[in-house]
């Protein structure tokens, strides 16, 4: 596979924007707010519960509908999250615990706070091949419903 890098002018005439591809063929741009290569496009995981009073702690389910606690969806290569956003029907204080390889440890929680939804679209959280991602939700106060969080990623 041809790995080059192409020099492209931005939208000013005082920088400049690089890309690389990569022997996978992925074309990737250098991220400045990151320092980091990342991949121009971008995966984007769901998880989701079909279902309303959520009151204690629940695993999020795949878009495929498996209980991520059973499995997760596996990286082919190294990745980093770049943005993450959560939605329920009604405003809810709980906790997304975004996992990963079967760990108890958080690798990233994302709250709501009396909210239906938010978006965090700054993070830089990196990921390596042949990782596998779970999320757990985690009621705080009250019930959610119907709760969703999308996993931004890109690839470096």
């Amino acid at each position: 596979m041809l790995r080059d890098t192409i020099i492209a002018k931005a939208t000013d005439s005082t920088s400049s924007m690089q890309f690389t591809q990569d022997t996978d063929g992925v074309l990737k741009f250098y991220d400045i707010s990151r320092s980091k290569w990342l991949s121009t496009s971008r995966q984007v995981i769901e998880y989701g519960i079909d279902h309303v009073n959520i009151s204690s702690n629940r695993w999020m389910i795949t878009s495929g509908g498996v209980k991520s606690n059973n499995s997760g969806y596996r990286l082919p290569r190294n990745a980093t999250i770049t943005s993450v956003t959560a939605q329920t029907t009604n405003s809810s204080t709980c906790t997304f615990l975004i996992k990963r390889n079967d760990v108890a440890t958080t690798l990233y929680p994302f709250s709501l706070n009396a909210q239906q939804g938010k978006a965090q679209d700054n993070l830089d959280i990196e990921l390596n091949e042949d990782d596998y991602l779970q999320v757990q939700i985690s009621s705080i106060t009250g019930n959610v419903d119907y709760p969703i969080i999308l996993i931004e990623i890109a690839w470096r």
